[in-house]
């Protein structure tokens, strides 16, 4: 992804006239300077807080929010080190920051963004094969192979980057009207094509990753709802057994036998509900995560789009000129929207999941209530889960729960 039109943008509107430039204006700059800070905050506060309680809160410690936390991980990273940098290209009239620091911001940007689009596609990746191929999936995605998983990520995302390290430098631009000198980091159009570089950015960075995150998402929905409609069947069929079996010994036996087939009945209709909340709590868990992953996917490509479309406008329109005023808005514009994508994950995490908000709770209130109301909550579950384990035997399943809880 090449960060430098915004560059090439603020140079040739200098060289037009310094006193039309655009963001000479003070209007202008508040806008911008609003705007950068509201997705700023967003980027640095919300990721920071959704890494905090995915690693604090032990209801979130599951693999989808493992990858979801390295997901806001590389959005804070691009709150960290992308938007405020980007903001003063605009605002600064010459670049102060020194040349490994150029190179770095635009290695950092780079690697950050890429982060963020290949942890996405991990994630539906994963999805998809824990609710097509769940028992294979449980017996593949051990902890171990996790953190191999997200670091080939990590490292793929380096090497991508590594030529935005070597083709960045800082140079001296002298306008033509004023004398002026400045210095702007910018990419050595020189060493490489740089529309070849866009088109590679646009296919890797966008098309591929859309693809797959939407193709996989896709063939969810069915699984899911064809387990949902398995669900309602079988419960509507144990009913219907019991049910009957219950008016069959009513007709045929006597008082006695009557009352020492109660409990069996009883255990019966108990394994029967137990069996079915499970069931539905696990298919209502797997609905949550397909519904939001959708929404990230769609949130993905609505703000990615703006930046991308309009390279290729600069590329195959010649009604494109990079020195008007409404480019000169227009660049920045498209930066900020690709930004707000990496501020609105945690706030769209943050409505979508229930467990994630009572986490959170927990982690900003820090209260000794809550402390306590856990405890008796475990101790709690622990006494009905003797009672069940003395009582009837009851088996129980959950090993498949712990993975959809959000």
């Amino acid at each position: 992804m090449n960060f430098t039109d915004s560059n090439n943008s603020y140079s040739d509107a200098d060289d037009v006239n310094s006193n039309e430039y655009i963001f000479d204006r003070t209007d202008v700059r508040v806008i911008f300077i609003t705007l950068y800070t509201i997705v700023f905050c967003c980027c640095f506060f919300g990721n920071l807080l959704v890494i905090l309680v995915v690693t604090l809160s032990r209801r979130l410690r599951s693999i989808t929010n493992f990858f979801l936390a390295n997901l806001a991980l590389a959005d804070f990273c691009v709150g960290l080190f992308c938007v405020m940098q980007n903001l003063s290209i605009y605002l600064i009239e010459s670049w102060v920051f020194g040349e490994f620091m150029c190179r770095m911001y635009q290695f950092v940007h780079s690697l950050s963004y890429t982060a963020s689009i290949f942890i996405l596609v991990v994630i539906c990746m994963e999805r998809y094969f824990a609710i097509v191929h769940p028992i294979t999936c449980k017996q593949i995605l051990t902890a171990a192979r996790l953190r191999i998983v997200i670091l080939t990520v990590w490292i793929t995302s380096a090497v991508y980057s590594t030529p935005k390290f070597v083709f960045s430098k800082t140079i001296k631009n002298v306008h033509t009207i004023s004398g002026q000198e400045e210095e702007i980091c910018v990419l050595d159009r020189k060493m490489f094509n740089s529309k070849l570089l866009d088109m590679i950015n646009f296919v890797l960075l966008y098309v591929i990753p859309l693809l797959v995150m939407m193709v996989t998402l896709d063939s969810d929905r069915p699984v899911v709802s064809a387990c949902r409609k398995t669900s309602f069947y079988n419960h509507n069929h144990l009913h219907h057994y019991h049910h009957s079996h219950q008016q069959s010994e009513y007709q045929n036996s006597t008082q006695a036998i009557n009352t020492t087939s109660r409990p069996s009945a009883h255990s019966g209709q108990r394994v029967t509900h137990i069996s079915h909340s499970s069931s539905n709590n696990v298919l209502r868990a797997r609905r949550g995560v397909v519904r939001m992953l959708i929404i990230f996917v769609l949130t993905f490509a609505l703000c990615n789009l703006p930046y991308h479309a309009r390279k290729m406008w600069q590329y195959w329109s010649h009604s494109y000129r990079g020195d008007s005023n409404f480019n000169a808005l227009f660049t920045p514009l498209t930066f900020l929207v690709t930004y707000f994508n990496s501020g609105i994950n945690p706030l769209l995490y943050a409505f979508l999941s229930r467990n994630f908000r009572k986490g959170m709770r927990e982690l900003l209130m820090c209260s000794w209530r809550g402390k306590s109301k856990t405890k008796s909550s475990i101790n709690s579950s622990m006494h009905h889960k003797r009672a069940a384990l003395q009582t009837h035997s009851l088996p129980t399943d959950t090993t498949h729960v712990g993975n959809e809880q959000l």
